[in-house]
């Protein structure tokens, strides 16, 4: 069977009605089994795997031909410069191998955050209760050998253990947390994060699992959380039923979730304890709507995509102990009546239709293209067989003003993206030295969310100045980071708005760089190659392809994130790093030697009894205004060169890499000619022969074109 028909043959893919059996003799009882929605969402995720697999061995496939052909080629006609063609295909297929469904969940503690994935996952990893997965971020992903390994952020090399040692050593009783969380300190604070390696059947369908930690953590642990927000496909925020949004929690939504555009779907756990807190059975309706419409007045403006509404598409009330029960006993179990059964039903063709579909027609675009680029190589080689050696000097001669007008269209490119760089650069530092240098004018109004109780002030009469300072630098410390964080959107909607246009301008530098090589095939060209009907993007350079993917990562479309590839341009990363770093320095300045000293001092005077706790509390703002208002300006200055030159390395990363590609690009389709030229001059070529093995190359492209169109057309079919 060839490849065409075995992928146009190909197993359904995202139909979950259809129950798959190799025996052709199915019963009919199985057939009348419906599988479970925990199994449906199993059995998609495997077939997501296996569909990204089957288009990884295609895309190895084109490589393998390409590299044969180059190598026959050498001691032919000479190469026909593949080799960044091969390198793409190898490395878009290693991504797509690669590919994760990576879901961050994140909730305050308490929330039932490790029963939730313990419950998704259908096993007990995650210890629950007060543990280590509440107080380290705890990465969750497929290993062949059950371990955990423990990365420290002290340059400690890591720590690999068993289970077992795992949940001795990082479980901690539930007074010490409580204790460890009032005061703001870490229970683990050399522990970076956990990764745990389980052989489950899900982790190896690709999902990864983020369990970050509770939200009433330090500021530090926030700001990881939030580098990991940028870089996964969902988050799913935990909720309790038994304490609708607490303060916290609204102001993580409010400062890290809101105007991001992320799909954020919202668990609200331990909805069957709403029948615990009333008396009589029949008030439960009652109890629950009252609860629904607190949360609904607070997470609706989060589930608005494109002005619909999606609140019914990512609000679950669910019970996760019961699931887990349920799952663990029997996996086909149902799991209704515990809300699991409702979410699957959404998380699944969100996970597996919707991004799998969007990565292969990515993909399909890219072969398509590579196709176009093959058949035009192999039209001109062809026809410059018969051309004598003095004669293709003459021809490559010819086109050498063209190949100059390629180095200037890459030039151009190059000096638009350096302007857009010093402008956007200029602009943020400008931007964010202004938005520094007038927090105090708003002062007032965006500390009243973070001021202490009352009571801390009681420590200064107490004597306690210690303790005073401590809980006071501790609500600086999370106003500070809000506030750089609700600075950090606004530059990534002016990035965006940057890289939109930089997106757009590689499309038109592509175009004219199309109509440039068109006419170098001309001059080479003795008769028009049949190309049938070819579209501007199959035209369009290899390129303006990645630019535009790597643009788009950048605007939240992870659609070509495997044609860019990992770690090239990690932007999200980028902005979680600056995030910390730059809060971190503004931290500094509400540092108790250089800030709250001085106001623990005034306020000490101030404070002699309970009347005047109140004018203690006014001060304290009035005296921390005035602070600001002297020493902000000189901290923007100081912190100025650093949202420079982080910008400037944004923009420099993309100018690197799309340079590098456009340089492949020319020097590969000058090889293609110096190539031949060199083997006319040293050798006869049998011209028979080779016209068969290029026409062979060019068919046996097309036939893994054709296999790939198979595949996503039977993807788009069946997700109507």
């Amino acid at each position: 069977m060839n490849n065409i028909d075995k992928h146009t043959n190909h197993e359904s893919a995202f139909n979950t009605q259809e129950v798959v059996s190799n025996s052709e003799d199915v019963t009919t009882s199985k057939l009348e089994t419906p599988l479970s929605e925990a199994e449906r969402f199993g059995s998609d995720l495997e077939k997501a795997t296996r569909v990204r697999r089957d288009t990884a061995e295609i895309l190895d496939k084109i490589a393998e031909i390409l590299m044969k052909a180059e190598s026959v080629g050498e001691n032919n006609s000479g190469k026909l410069g593949f080799e960044q063609d091969i390198t793409y295909l190898n490395n878009v297929s290693k991504n797509l191998r690669q590919g994760v469904f990576r879901l961050l969940v994140l909730g305050d503690m308490k929330r039932g955050k490790s029963t939730l994935l313990n419950a998704i996952i259908g096993e007990k990893i995650l210890p629950t209760g007060v543990n280590p997965c509440t107080a380290v971020l705890t990465i969750v992903r497929y290993g062949e050998n059950k371990q955990v390994t423990i990365h420290f952020n002290d340059n400690k090399p890591p720590e690999s253990m068993d289970f077992d040692t795992f949940k001795k050593g990082y479980t901690i009783p539930p007074d010490e947390a409580k204790k460890l969380e009032e005061e703001g300190t870490p229970a683990f604070p050399d522990v970076e994060y956990a990764v745990i390696e389980y052989p489950l059947d899900i982790l190896e369908k690709g999902v990864e699992l983020i369990d970050s930690p509770g939200l009433n953590d330090t500021e530090s642990r926030n700001n990881l959380a939030l580098g990991y927000i940028n870089n996964c496909h969902a988050i799913l925020f935990v909720l309790s039923a038994t304490q609708p949004l607490t303060q916290a929690e609204r102001r993580y939504l409010e400062n890290y979730i809101h105007g991001r555009e992320l799909a954020t779907f919202f668990l609200i756990n331990n909805w069957d304890l709403i029948a615990q807190k009333i008396e009589h059975e029949d008030e439960l309706p009652e109890a629950e709507n009252t609860i629904r419409q607190v949360f609904a007045s607070n997470l609706f403006a989060y589930c608005q995509v494109n002005g619909k509404n999606f609140y019914e598409q990512r609000v679950f009330e669910l019970n996760s102990l019961a699931a887990f029960k349920a799952r663990t006993q029997n996996p086909s179990y149902s799991l209704e009546g515990t809300g699991f059964d409702k979410f699957f039903e959404v998380l699944r063709p969100f996970l597996t239709q919707k991004r799998i579909i969007a990565e292969l027609l990515s993909v399909k675009g890219l072969v398509r293209q590579i196709y176009h680029q093959v058949h035009e190589a192999v039209g001109i080689r062809i026809t410059l067989l018969d051309t004598g050696v003095e004669e293709l000097k003459y021809k490559i001669l010819d086109v050498q003003p063209e190949f100059e007008q390629l180095i200037e269209i890459r030039d151009r490119f190059k000096n638009e993206i350096r302007n857009q760089s010093e402008h956007y650069a200029n602009d943020l530092a400008d931007n964010f030295c202004n938005y520094l240098s007038n927090l105090d004018s708003t002062f007032e109004t965006d500390f009243a969310p973070y001021q202490p109780d009352l009571k801390v002030f009681d420590l200064i009469q107490s004597g306690k100045r210690k303790e005073f300072e401590d809980k006071l630098e501790q609500a600086f410390n999370k106003y500070s980071n809000d506030r750089m964080a609700d600075w950090i959107k606004k530059a990534e909607q002016k990035l965006g708005e940057a890289f939109s246009q930089i997106a757009q301008s590689a499309e038109s530098y592509g175009e004219i760089y199309s109509q440039v090589t068109d006419k170098i095939s001309a001059k080479l060209n003795q008769q028009k190659i049949e190309t049938g009907t070819v579209s501007l993007e199959e035209k369009s350079p290899g390129w303006t392809r990645w630019a535009g993917a790597a643009a788009g990562i950048f605007l939240g479309n992870p659609a070509g994130a495997a044609l860019v590839g990992f770690g090239v341009l990690d932007w999200k990363s980028l902005i979680g790093q600056f995030l910390t770093v730059v809060g971190a320095n503004i931290v500094l300045l509400y540092g108790a030697g250089t800030f709250l000293g001085p106001i623990g001092v005034a306020l000490a005077g101030l404070v002699t009894g309970t009347v005047q706790l109140q004018l203690a509390r006014n001060q304290l703002v009035k005296l921390a205004k005035k602070k600001m208002k002297e020493n902000l300006p000189n901290i923007a200055k100081a912190e100025r060169i650093k949202v420079y030159s982080f910008v400037k390395e944004i923009f420099q990363n993309f100018e690197n890499e799309v340079t590098k590609r456009i340089d492949s690009d020319i020097l590969s389709r000058k090889v293609e000619l110096e190539e031949l030229l060199t083997q006319k001059a040293s050798q006869e070529i049998d011209k028979t022969a080779e016209v068969s093995r290029l026409n062979t190359l060019d068919s046996q492209i097309l036939t893994q074109w054709n296999a790939i169109e198979a595949i996503t057309d039977k993807l788009l079919e069946e997700s109507m």
